[in-house]
C-alpha cells in the first residue's frame, strides 16, 4: 500500500503543494525517502526534513544518497509514540502520507497534537490518504474497509483506513482544522490541507 497507490497520488498531491508557496517541508513517517526524493525532484527550491524511527532512516539516506539529494534532505531520527516532544521547527508544512492510518485514534490525537507542539503557528499540514467515505466507486470503498480488517486483525491491531469525517473529528479534537481537500488523486487518495485551530 504505501509504494504502490500513494506513489501514483504523489504528482498530483505535488502540484497542490508548489501552489502553496513552501520553502521548507517536514515528512512525518518518511519510510525510505520516496516522497522527499519526488518533492526535491519536482520543487527545485525545497528543502526536506524525514522525521523517522533510526531504522527507516538508514534506510531512507541509503536510497537519497543514490539520487544526490543529500545537501537538500536531512533528518530527525524520532518515536512519534514516545513521550519525548518534537524539536522545534520552522518548516512551512508538515506532510504525512498515509501514516496516520497506521496508528489508532489515541495515538493519531497525540502525534497531531505533538506535531502542533513543535510546528510555527502558521505552518500547515498536508495529509494524504485513502478516505474508504470519499471512494469514486462504491467498491472501493467495500475494498478499504476489507483492507482494514487485515491491517487491523494481522498487521498491528491499530491500523485501518479511516473515514473522512470521523478523520475531521480527530483534526478537531487534536486542534486542527481542514482549509481546504482535494478528492481523487491517483487511484483512491484524498489530500488534506490543515492549520492550527
Amino acid at each position: 500500500w504505501d509504494h504502490f497507490y500513494s506513489d501514483v497520488s504523489f504528482k498530483a498531491a505535488l502540484k497542490v503543494l508548489s501552489e502553496l508557496g513552501i520553502s521548507k517541508l517536514n515528512d512525518v513517517g518518511g519510510n525510505t525517502g520516496k516522497f522527499a526524493i519526488r518533492c526535491c525532484e519536482t520543487l527545485p527550491d525545497i528543502k526536506v526534513s524525514i522525521f523517522d524511527l533510526k531504522e527507516q532512516i538508514a534506510l531512507a539516506k541509503e536510497n537519497i544518497a543514490r539520487h544526490q539529494l543529500t545537501e537538500r534532505i536531512d533528518f530527525v531520527p524520532c518515536n512519534l509514540l514516545s513521550y519525548d516532544p518534537l524539536p522545534k521547527s520552522d518548516a512551512d508544512l508538515w506532510w504525512m502520507s498515509q501514516f496516520l492510518d497506521c496508528f489508532s485514534e489515541e495515538q493519531i490525537c497525540s502525534i497531531l497534537e505533538k506535531i502542533k507542539q513543535a510546528m510555527r503557528p502558521e505552518a500547515k499540514i498536508a495529509i494524504l490518504e485513502p478516505f474508504w467515505d470519499r471512494q469514486h466507486f462504491e467498491a472501493a470503498s467495500y475494498s478499504l474497509n476489507a483492507g482494514s480488517l487485515y491491517f487491523t486483525a494481522v498487521a498491528n491491531g491499530n491500523s485501518r483506513f479511516y473515514g473522512y469525517e470521523n478523520f475531521c473529528t480527530l483534526l478537531q479534537k487534536s486542534g486542527f482544522k481542514v482549509d481546504k481537500t482535494y478528492d481523487k488523486l491517483g487511484v483512491s487518495h484524498t489530500l488534506l490541507i490543515c492549520s492550527a485551530l
